[in-house]
């Protein structure tokens, strides 16, 4: 289009800036950060064009960056532009010396629905914590039938479910004033007009998190010891909302899987990590080339124990990384430590402890102080790092490696692709990979993951009968 004379022809060139930007711009490559030149480039030179100073950027030059590339060029997601642009202004305030040190406000794209704490009056904030310091305790002489303590991320959960029906309440038009206990939400015509007013957002349809507000509001009823009539009012309304159990994996992880059944893909997946802590530094810096090295060790972790990323994450060494004396390696999570609430051991591979040591032996100073004991901590080394964080370092490392769409969890779909794809119907071993307390639900999500296999199975016997008839 540019040779057609249609558009005009970008060069971005460095001597192209004012003399204000051109002076920044040089600053940040030195830093030789990637991120900051790729994320930066078109906002920068977008920014001297409009002959803005630096020290003046603020959101409304932001907003008019997102519309000109909007409007002129051609973009398929001009958004994600903007907000690459974005990050990349608030990054290079902190990293690029002399940067101007107003960072930009980015708008959050998650709909907040629930209300602030403080909305509510303290006499329901006061009832709610006592609820949910109840349901955390242990109370062998239940007449409810609950009698285990529930595990802290259930508990903080369910907080975060009943404050969000507090807050569809009050958006069904309820004064916030008059929600003074537990209670107020669980009487059946305010019930009924919260529930209506979570379905409202979705069309009027039902869905797994409607459907786990709704069977949640019965079951602390019975922990309240309310009516009768009200607990069998709120089960109706419940049971009206439900909605069928996931059967099998999504489409999307089945499509996902469907491309790691090419030999070639599992093989590179498979040799991911031996091949990052192969090439050393490179052309990167320490920093970098330490974080690629750990971002690989998890990976290689989750290729030969498909724990769950939080698990992951939270890996001390010592604790959850055992060694006996005899030159092994276990990965061991106790009941405390899993959803299921039941132990899992793994004996790791001899190649995954020598990265494990590889990477342990030269993370310091880089990665986080001498002493940490966690195998993947925050930089200070005071704590893990956050799940979150680790499985979005995953998918971007695979993604720019292989070009291949995986999140962190797909590892224990994978585990158990391979698994079955070996051994059909190898439901029991599948269930204790994963660490699921019923088999039940390791046949619901994996049942049909070893068609292939199996039918290749019928046919190779089918050709055997056949030989031995001749």
């Amino acid at each position: 289009m540019a040779t057609a004379g249609i558009v005009e022809r970008r060069f971005r060139r460095t001597t192209d800036l004012a003399p204000a930007w051109r002076s920044l711009w040089r600053r940040l490559l030195e830093l030789d950060d990637a991120t900051l030149s790729t994320s930066l480039g078109r906002f920068v030179h977008f920014l001297s064009q409009q002959e803005v100073i630096p020290d003046e950027v603020n959101e409304r030059h932001a907003g008019a960056f997102l519309e000109a590339v909007t409007l002129n060029e051609i973009s398929k997601e001009p958004e994600t532009s903007y907000r690459a642009a974005v990050n990349g202004w608030n990054l290079a305030v902190a990293r690029v010396p002399g940067w101007p040190q107003t960072p930009i406000a980015l708008p959050s794209r998650q709909k907040i629905f629930r209300l602030p704490d403080q909305s509510f009056p303290a006499t329901f904030l006061t009832d709610l914590d006592s609820l949910i310091a109840a349901l955390g305790a242990n109370d062998p002489l239940s007449e409810t039938g609950r009698y285990r303590a529930l595990r802290p991320a259930t508990l903080k959960q369910y907080r975060r479910m009943l404050l969000r029906f507090a807050s569809e309440l009050v958006h069904a038009g309820i004064d916030a004033s008059s929600i003074t206990s537990v209670s107020s939400l669980l009487e059946p015509t305010a019930a009924e007009r919260g529930l209506r007013q979570m379905l409202s957002r979705n069309g009027n349809t039902s869905s797994r998190g409607i459907a786990e507000v709704a069977r949640l509001l019965p079951n602390i009823a019975t922990t309240l010891h309310r009516p009768s009539e009200e607990v069998a009012r709120l089960r109706q309304l419940s049971g009206k909302l439900a909605v069928d159990p996931q059967k099998g994996l999504t489409a999307k992880n089945r499509e996902r899987l469907r491309v790691l059944q090419q030999p070639r893909n599992r093989m590179e997946l498979l040799t991911l990590p031996e091949q990052v802590f192969r090439r050393g530094t490179g052309n990167k810096k320490p920093y970098y080339a330490a974080l690629d090295r750990e971002t690989a060790l998890a990976i290689a972790i989750l290729l030969v124990c498909p724990i769950r990323v939080k698990n992951l994450a939270e890996l001390e060494l010592g604790r959850h990384l055992q060694r006996p004396g005899d030159g092994r390696v276990y990965l061991v999570l106790e009941e405390e430590d899993t959803k299921t609430s039941r132990p899992i051991e793994f004996e790791l591979p001899e190649d995954v402890v020598r990265l494990i040591d590889a990477h342990l032996a030269s993370r310091v100073p880089w990665m986080c102080p001498a002493g940490t004991p966690y195998l993947f901590p925050k930089r200070s080394g005071e704590a893990p790092v956050n799940s979150a964080d680790l499985a979005t370092r995953i998918s971007k490392l695979v993604r720019g490696e292989l070009g291949l769409e995986i999140n962190a969890h797909l590892f224990r779909h994978f585990a158990v692709m391979n698994w079955l794809d070996a051994n059909p119907g190898g439901y029991e071993v599948a269930r204790r990979l994963l660490g699921h307390a019923d088999v039940s639900h390791t046949i619901n999500m994996y049942s049909g993951m070893e068609v292939k296999s199996a039918t290749r199975a019928f046919s190779d016997l089918i050709g055997a009968l056949r030989e031995g008839q001749a």
